[in-house]
């Protein structure tokens, strides 16, 4: 297999927890890049990247996506470790449409490679949206209506711009709230850059304290394994 180019990971936390990881290994033939929550500054993003030097000068690109997801199936607990197939928008069903006819596949040779060489990952179906999904009654409604398995606010964006650059892309995430899980809604702690903002996140978190304290002891988990799983896949680079 060629080696992974790059590294996109969304910003803050999961960034960081994916340079960790890096950190023991000699990491020089790979760049990792800090991409923004979200969709609306993500895509602004992708088209400055994908016309930059740094792109444009390569012969040859892949791409592996790296970062945290929720749950959408009772299957996944907070800590498993997830390739996508495909992913789907939400998008979906608002406009009638049927979901096998807008998944938008991964590369299938990248997962399955992937797949086989992380003997505990599970290959999904991934929900794209544009919001954070707060609730365990809303979780069990979408898996319900959708034929999905987590859910995230950034690999169809990605997915949808690296296939149409022709750049070959594989996505890997770490489940970091479960289905039954319920969250405070961390959209005000997301600045239109894209950014976690730690004060209006700590302000979010003490609102919500029973949720709150939930989520920080399972995002402390998944993060951990996340910059276990980097210094992993460094090593099959």
């Amino acid at each position: 297999m060629e080696p992974f180019n790059f590294i996109l990971v969304p910003q803050g936390q999961e960034y960081r927890a994916v340079l960790k990881g890096l950190q023991p290994i000699n990491s020089s033939t790979i760049k990792v890049l800090p991409i923004p929550i979200g969709s609306q500054y993500l895509t602004v993003y992708l088209k400055t990247w994908l016309n930059s030097e740094v792109v444009n000068s390569r012969s040859s690109i892949q791409v592996l996506v790296l970062g945290l997801c929720g749950s959408l199936s009772p299957n996944l607990q907070v800590g498993d470790v997830v390739i996508y197939q495909n992913c789907l928008p939400l998008m979906s069903r608002d406009f009638g449409e049927d979901p096998k006819d807008i998944t938008f596949p991964w590369d299938y040779d990248l997962a399955l490679f992937l797949h086989q060489k992380l003997i505990s990952s599970h290959l999904v179906r991934g929900l794209t949206t544009d919001r954070v999904i707060t609730t365990a009654t809303e979780k069990q409604k979408l898996s319900q209506l959708d034929p999905v398995e987590v859910v995230d606010m950034e690999g169809l964006i990605i997915l949808e711009f690296l296939t149409k650059a022709g750049i070959k892309a594989a996505m890997v995430r770490v489940v970091s709230d479960d289905f039954s899980q319920d969250l405070p809604d961390l959209t005000p702690a997301i600045d239109h850059h894209g950014r976690l903002k730690i004060f209006p996140l700590i302000k979010v978190l003490l609102q919500h304290p029973v949720q709150g304290l939930k989520l920080i002891k399972s995002g402390l988990k998944s993060l951990a394994i996340l910059q276990q799983l980097t210094q992993k896949l460094q090593l099959l680079n």
